[in-house]
């Protein structure tokens, strides 16, 4: 993280998300740990820094996409951070070089204790096979992730998925409290679903993702606030790539 990135005052617990664009979070736990999610780090509206991580704990992949997986080999090889994911982009990911003992690969509704983030695969609608060269390989069942870090606090970033009811099985069971969420449309959630599963899921906050990347994904953060008007209590907080939750 740069001194440049700008900074919104949330969390009392040592808490920080950073965006980086598209799907792509840096999160530092309260713990200290740093955690990634789907690091696309040199997408079209990635932050100058992105690339330059210096330091990573643990990576999360929601499915096998390019823009999902992004730059995990290159960030795996040079911090060292063990790398949760489904079964098969292990696999995938042990075949280009990465070490079996980094490498943690689940399936839907198994969840993984990492150094005291526990983490959970929940079931996501969307499609996830892996570019490899000019080939496309199984990259199994997309997901999305339940991240209940060392004090409690639980996140849940959704991957890229469609709307679907069991949501609110989500927000039963995990009781997120902060969800980062798709509202892209095209090959995701629009605004419109987004709103119907901010109303299953009921957080605290929405961080609003997977849009603005592509003229394809034309939804917006003041479009999901508009299609949620009162209806729930959960605060839309649309950050800029690079800007900060803390």
């Amino acid at each position: 993280m740069t001194a440049t990135s700008k900074k919104k005052r949330v969390f009392k617990n040592g808490l920080e998300i950073r965006w980086l664009g598209h799907a792509a979070f840096r999160i530092k736990s309260p713990g200290g740990k740093i955690i990634y999610i789907d690091p696309w780090l040199e997408n079209p509206v990635a932050p100058p820094d992105a690339k330059e991580a210096e330091s990573a704990d643990l990576i999360v992949l929601t499915h096998g996409h390019f823009d999902h997986i992004g730059n995990t080999l290159e960030l795996a090889a040079r911090t060292n951070a063990r790398v949760v994911s489904n079964f098969e982009i292990s696999v995938f990911l042990k075949s280009k070089g990465l070490p079996d003992d980094k490498l943690i690969g689940i399936n839907t509704s198994g969840s993984i204790d990492v150094d005291g983030i526990k983490l959970t695969m929940v079931h996501a609608i969307h499609s996830s096979g892996i570019s490899d060269g000019e080939r496309i390989v199984d990259g199994g069942t997309a997901a999305g992730f339940v991240l209940k870090l060392e004090d409690g606090y639980t996140l849940y970033h959704t991957g890229d998925t469609g709307l679907f009811s069991d949501m609110k099985l989500i927000a039963q069971l995990y009781k997120p409290q902060v969800v980062m969420m798709c509202i892209g449309g095209f090959y995701t959630m629009s605004p419109v679903e987004a709103a119907e599963a901010v109303k299953l899921l009921k957080p605290k906050m929405v961080i609003p993702m997977h849009f603005g990347t592509f003229p394809a994904l034309s939804g917006s953060p003041e479009a999901l606030k508009k299609a949620l008007a009162k209806s729930v209590p959960t605060k839309v907080v649309a950050l800029k790539p690079g800007e900060v939750l803390a």
